[in-house]
């Protein structure tokens, strides 16, 4: 190949070489040499001009006597006049007549694009251990501050987060404590705290397993709707199941409790019918809930309840008569309504392993 030709390859490419003889001696050089070294002399020692190679002797004589193919120094970096770091790699090879190739390879480009590519990634790792603690704590204020079923429907977006709602068949259940303000008039804040944790525990822990969702604490007392925001054809089933739940659990927490909480019961009312489902607040709150006449009907069914006592509205009989045991009590003329309410107590439910499976869980 032409020399002059030669000499355009290797500065297109940027590719230096030195030429030394086996004592390491520069004898011949030639290409993009000055990417590497500002002065070159001939007869100069090569780990003299590159010091890299200094404590390398060993392995160089290896390559010169045929023992190694070949040796690479990669990423060898010097820094230019105008501050800019250069990056280089070497390839030292045996060469004709017991001689080393040493050729110099400006690797800059691929170097800064590594570099680049590197602190890419590590961003991105770090973005992605943010995104992590996010969504974890994302989770847990969905978990502990908005109903769970509530709060997966949101995240899945099933459940737009606006105003406004929908009509729909449901199934609400109020259970509220008997006797509670009484009773907390002879306790410290604290310890009626205690009581209310424990109380609403009870009743939370028994919808929940029957797959209700509580979307409100009035006080003392929870609020639950049944077939909302997903879709249960036995909803009013599952109410009639969740509110004896209560009652079994808190009978069987009295039988072995602290002496410092007081012995409170439940009072449970349900009714079925159709309401409006879905968000309702200011624009800056929203509390995802029922609306409508049957939920207020259930509330009175509540307040109607005696300790311990499951009554069930007309509506949520129809849906459950053949699944449970029940009876009529007397026409009740609730407050702001214009006629008598028949109400049925619960007695039992056919066929119902859910407490048994909580009382295998205690």
């Amino acid at each position: 190949m032409h020399k002059s030709l030669l000499q355009l390859l290797l500065s297109e490419k940027k590719i230096g070489f030195l030429i030394t003889d086996n004592k390491f001696l520069i004898t011949e050089y030639g290409g993009e040499y000055s990417v590497f070294v500002d002065e070159l002399n001939l007869s100069e020692l090569a780990t003299d001009a590159i010091p890299e190679l200094c404590g390398c002797e060993d392995i160089l004589q290896d390559v010169l006597t045929g023992i190694l193919p070949q040796f690479k120094l990669e990423n060898l970096n010097r820094t230019l006049p105008n501050d800019d770091l250069l990056y280089l790699d070497l390839t030292i090879l045996s060469h004709e007549q017991s001689q080393l190739l040493i050729i110099i390879t400006n690797t800059t480009v691929v170097a800064t694009t590594q570099q680049a590519l590197t602190q890419q990634r590590n961003e991105l790792s770090l973005t992605r251990h943010t995104l992590i603690e996010t969504n974890q704590r994302i989770e847990y204020i969905l978990q502990y501050y908005v109903p769970r079923e509530v709060g997966k429907a949101l995240m899945e977006d099933r459940l737009v987060p606006k105003l406004g709602g929908e009509e729909r068949e449901i199934t609400t259940l109020f259970a509220d404590l008997r006797n509670y303000t009484s009773t907390s008039e002879k306790l410290t804040p604290n310890q009626t705290i205690n009581m209310l944790h424990i109380y609403l525990d009870i009743a939370t822990t028994a919808i929940a397993e029957a797959g209700g969702v509580v979307v409100n604490f009035i006080g003392d007392a929870v609020m639950a709707i049944f077939n909302a925001p997903n879709e249960q054809s036995d909803h009013a089933y599952r109410a009639a199941q969740a509110g004896l739940t209560i009652q079994t659990m808190a009978a069987l927490y009295q039988e072995e409790r602290d002496d410092d909480i007081p012995v409170l019961h439940f009072g449970v009312g349900i009714n079925t019918g159709k309401a409006i489902i879905g968000n309702i607040g200011a624009q800056w709150h929203y509390q995802y809930t029922a609306i409508g006449d049957t939920v207020n009907v259930a509330s009175r069914i509540c307040s109607h309840a005696r300790p311990d006592e499951v009554l069930i509205g007309t509506d949520t009989f129809k849906h459950v008569e053949d699944k449970v045991t029940a009876q009529p009590l007397p026409p009740i003329k609730f407050k702001g309504k214009s006629q008598e309410v028949t109400v049925y107590q619960i007695i039992a439910l056919k066929n119902d392993s859910l407490v048994e499976t909580m009382k295998k869980g205690l």
